[in-house]
């Protein structure tokens, strides 16, 4: 029994010393005298315990607690920077039991544990977001400083076991909740369903935006950051409306672009076409002034070499082919120059009483004069007296459509001119039986330069449909035209016979 007593004693992980009551060793380990660094033969049995480390604290621990029965534990350094905890014990016999345990190391973990500790809560008070840990049933374990003062809690809701529901009922009452309840918890369930973290942006009463942060535990808990991110919020929406906005205005931008672009296109074909038009015209008008101008010159030779003996009815034929021949030149310039005035919105129409009877009896005369082999065919006893119009433009646009009946129909001899009132205007149609014009070619008619298919072998500048039409609209009135190829032509002109209100004594128009 003793041996086996020794065995155990030197087995413990303790330093162990028996006393008696006279504070004699009366049994001791070799792990004492590792623990206190104490060479062999330096405890031994029967040897007094004032010469071993922390004896002075157990003789006070003894006199003290001799009748409580109670242990006592002190610490003390050796001289090698150990701390040693030492356990004073009394027995049955009325001595003592000493333990020594080196603690060292765990003093260190202590320590260690406390500076973490003061880290952690250096790092949590300085956390510039809210940081919270609630337990499974929703109970506060901890919070820090942002947390509180991000919802103004007082320090009875920051303390732990406060349950959630009592931290959001004051937020409600101070405006600070979250604007939608029903959604403030879908990050919790998410972040359960995913066993991961789940992040969320929750607008409160108050207008700011709070980023929750939610990390569950395994035990059912979890811990949540709270970030204010209003302003980066704010400023992500003035972004992106910045962004909408720049987009708008690229599009737009691009739009007009590629609109201006198709316009300049547009405008440089135009361009290139009026200039091959305008070509084709001054070679037409060349043509034009060519041919009557030769007639005046033949006629003149014919005259000048007959001299003094120039029968009646040859001066007589020669001197209607020269005035034919100046009207037709006075009537290309005529045209010509209302043209011009018109592109540039200098034609007046100066209103006044217009006998339109007598203007167009006096075009057809006129053209009588001109083309011999025509016979102008008349009813229009049907005109009122007067019409409000410009006479001067008037007899344009019917010397023109006269002289174009004549042009295009060099196989026939007839041209017939009716005229009526109808509902306040008056209608008159120029018809003739020549080439006509392809259907195709009627939308273009009055286009300025354009001249039909079936116009080709007769002399024309394609300005006078054009000017035609902007006097008659001019006037206010309209031209239709009727008409297929080999079966003749029919313009008719309406005009108002009361000048409208908007129109001017004097108008320039474009």
């Amino acid at each position: 029994m003793p041996h086996s007593f020794e065995s155990i004693l030197e087995n413990l992980p303790q330093g162990i010393v028996l006393l008696d009551p006279a504070n004699r060793v009366t049994a001791f380990n070799s792990r004492t005298l590792e623990i206190l660094g104490l060479p062999d033969g330096a405890i031994g049995k029967g040897m007094n315990i004032d010469r071993l480390p922390g004896t002075a604290d157990c003789r006070a621990a003894a006199c003290r607690q001799s009748t409580t029965g109670r242990p006592h534990t002190s610490q003390f350094a050796l001289s090698d920077g150990r701390m040693v905890s030492m356990t004073c014990a009394p027995s049955k016999e009325g001595g003592w039991i000493l333990s020594y345990e080196d603690i060292s190391t765990l003093i260190r973990v202590e320590d260690s544990l406390t500076e973490q500790h003061h880290r952690f809560d250096a790092a949590l008070s300085n956390m510039p977001h809210g940081l919270c840990m609630f337990d499974s049933t929703k109970k506060l374990i901890l919070c820090n400083p942002a947390y509180a003062r991000m919802y103004n809690l007082p320090d009875l809701l920051t303390q732990p076991g406060t349950p959630l529901v009592d931290i959001l009922a004051y937020r409600g009452r101070e405006g600070n909740g979250p604007a939608d309840t029903a959604t403030y918890f879908d990050v919790v369930f998410e972040a359960t369903a995913r066993g991961a973290v789940a992040s969320q942006n929750i607008v409160l009463v108050d207008g700011r935006v709070i980023k929750i942060t939610h990390n569950p535990m395994q035990n059912g808990g979890y811990v949540a950051t709270h970030e204010d991110v209003t302003k980066t919020v704010r400023l992500t929406e003035e972004l992106r409306r910045h962004h909408d906005q720049l987009e708008t205005t690229v599009q737009s931008r691009t739009a007009e672009v590629e609109r201006q672009a198709r316009e300049l296109e547009r405008m440089l074909a135009q361009e290139r076409n009026i200039n091959e038009l305008q070509r084709q015209f001054v070679a037409m008008a060349s043509h034009e002034f060519r041919t009557p101008l030769a007639i005046i010159d033949a006629a003149a030779q014919r005259l000048l070499r007959k001299r003094g003996a120039v029968e009646p009815e040859f001066l007589s034929d020669k001197v209607d082919q020269i005035r034919a021949s100046v009207n037709r030149i006075v009537d290309l310039m005529e045209s010509i120059l209302s043209a011009g005035r018109l592109d540039t919105g200098k034609i007046d129409i100066s209103y006044d009483a217009c006998a339109l009877r007598s203007l167009i009896r006096s075009c057809c005369e006129r053209q009588s004069t001109i083309a011999k082999t025509h016979r102008f065919v008349l009813d229009i006893d049907g005109l009122p007296e007067f019409i409000d119009a410009d006479p001067r433009t008037v007899a344009q646009v019917f010397t023109n459509l006269l002289s174009n009946a004549v042009k295009y129909a060099p196989g026939t001899s007839e041209i017939r001119v009716t005229a009526w009132e109808e509902t306040g205007n008056v209608k008159v149609s120029i018809s003739d039986d020549g080439v006509g014009i392809d259907p195709e070619d009627v939308p273009r008619l009055f286009q300025r330069y354009f001249r039909a298919g079936t116009s080709t072998g007769i002399a024309g500048t394609g300005i006078g449909l054009n000017l035609v039409k902007q006097i008659v609209e001019l006037h206010h009135g309209s031209i239709e035209v009727r008409s297929a190829r080999g079966c003749g032509s029919t313009f008719t002109v309406t005009l108002p016979i009361k000048r409208t209100g908007n129109a001017s004594e004097n108008s320039d128009a474009a």
